[in-house]
């Protein structure tokens, strides 16, 4: 009973805030919210659009296979937020864009922007849905004991919920959605560090000792053939901000609703200040289970299995702030998703002149589209699935990447198969990292930069041959 009270106070809030921000109803304030955000309520609601519900499962279940090292990563996301801050958001304000891919029209034309458009579809479509579903195997895991309420009906209740609140006035009503959730997660962490210190019997003061003199602390891996090496994942750190933040409509929506440049790169910039400390109390959270599990004699669960185990055995207290920071993570993922998805196909496949109905009709569909791809998750069966993530985006993105850079660049290219390059880079990329599973080299997420560079040296190759026929 508690944990559905739990459950509506925290839906009741989400729908409170739907309501102030949704007098206005047209498509302008859907998609940028008039260009009234406040850049410190974008920054802090950003953090909980990045902490899925996945990191939020994940990361402090990596510290078991991987340490610390993850922390190599996050000191490259905060060069690539600088980068975004100073590279591509003066070109977005710049350009007065609504969606980012159409800063690509000039450099490679119609052609060029839908391919980045369709890749960003495929990878916030699949990876909005592969959050989803991790997020809800755990929850019915805590909802079991009190309904049996079918695997179905839980997705679709949480994607309904999200539709609900988001459908009216889009990216207004997200920016203050998710910096709710945002507070309601920090909220989560500190609440379960504070529990697990007392079930472990230690101070707050004594925290950072016992987590730094733990064998899954250690940050840095020099181990070249290693996926967590510094150089891989400091470097795929920068490039994944780059491309899952400054050339991602979702998290790009956010930025270019702020009043103007200045307040926009504020928000950039103190954001990604926000993600070192958080990243931090993740990982320290999963260090301090793992201390629990081991002198209760619990060995045997690892991975993502590992908060959500420690949350079931705990009192009502770490269950509340479990099951509040899981729905917090993973709300403010899949409403803006569907609001960006939304924004993309009207601004990048559709003409200028859509109206509010094809803008709902559109929204409602992908609510669906998501539904139906949870659905069809039941394969995936990953021990880490933010690993998952992360390669889906390396093999989504990378074209992307290059094109960006192509652009940015400034070479011209508007041929009509430049979508063929990037599937061909995609492919190239995939058949590269698995010949060098053969001389003992796995590859991390520099697969991304792979990916990328495959992609522009393509469109370098076939410029020369495109100008040529351009010109007869």
């Amino acid at each position: 009973m508690w944990l559905l009270s739990i459950l509506l106070l925290y839906f009741g809030i989400l729908f409170v805030i739907s309501h102030f921000t949704s007098k206005r109803n047209d498509n302008a304030d859907f998609f940028l919210g008039g260009h009234r955000s406040s850049w410190w309520s974008v920054a802090i609601g950003m953090v909980s659009a990045s902490i899925s519900g996945v990191t939020f499962i994940s990361v402090p279940g990596w510290v078991s296979s991987t340490q610390f090292s993850y922390m190599q990563m996050v000191v490259g996301f905060v060069i690539g937020y600088v980068l975004v801050a100073y590279l591509l958001l003066p070109l977005y304000y710049k350009n007065n864009v609504t969606s980012i891919y159409s800063v690509l029209d000039a450099s490679l034309g119609r052609y060029g922007r839908k391919t980045a458009a369709l890749f960003f579809l495929l990878n916030k479509t699949l990876s909005s849905a592969l959050k989803l579903y991790v997020v809800v195997i755990v929850l019915r895991l805590f909802i079991l004991p009190y309904c049996d309420i079918p695997l179905p009906v839980i997705v679709f209740l949480s994607i309904l919920i999200a539709w609900f609140y988001s459908h009216r006035s889009g990216i207004r009503t997200i920016v203050w959605t998710d910096f709710t959730q945002t507070i309601f997660i920090i909220l989560a962490l500190i609440l379960l560090i504070i529990t697990v210190c007392q079930l472990l019997n230690i101070r707050a003061t004594d925290v950072f000792s016992l987590i730094q003199e733990s064998d899954h602390s250690a940050i840095f891996n020099w181990e070249w053939n290693s996926k967590q090496n510094f150089f891989k994942e400091f470097f795929s750190g920068i490039f994944i901000v780059l491309v899952m933040t400054g050339m991602d409509q979702d998290m790009m929506q956010k930025n270019l609703s702020c009043r103007n440049l200045k307040e926009a790169q504020k928000n950039m910039l103190s954001y990604g200040v926000l993600f070192i400390p958080l990243n931090l109390l993740l990982l320290s959270l999963g260090v301090l289970i793992m201390n629990y599990n081991q002198l209760h004699g619990i060995t045997d669960i690892t991975g993502d299995q590992l908060l959500p185990h420690f949350a079931q055995q705990a009192n009502v207290l770490t269950i509340s702030c479990f099951v509040i920071g899981l729905l917090a993570s993973t709300f403010s993922s899949i409403d803006s998703a569907m609001t960006s998805i939304t924004t993309s196909i009207i601004n990048d496949f559709k003409s200028s002149d859509t109206t509010i109905k094809d803008r709902k009709i559109i929204h409602f569909s992908i609510a669906i589209l998501l539904f139906l791809l949870v659905m069809a998750m039941e394969w995936i069966h990953n021990e880490h699935a933010i690993d998952v993530i992360y390669t889906i985006v390396s093999y989504l993105y990378g074209p992307v990447l290059g094109l960006f850079i192509f652009a940015l660049s400034n070479h011209q290219h508007k041929g009509r198969y430049i979508p063929f390059i990037a599937i061909l880079s995609i492919l190239l990329s995939f058949l590269t990292s698995q010949m060098l599973l053969l001389v003992n080299y796995t590859m991390g997420y520099e697969l991304l930069l792979l990916n990328g560079g495959l992609m522009y040296t393509g469109l370098r190759l076939t410029e020369k041959k495109e100008r040529i026929r351009t010109e007869l």
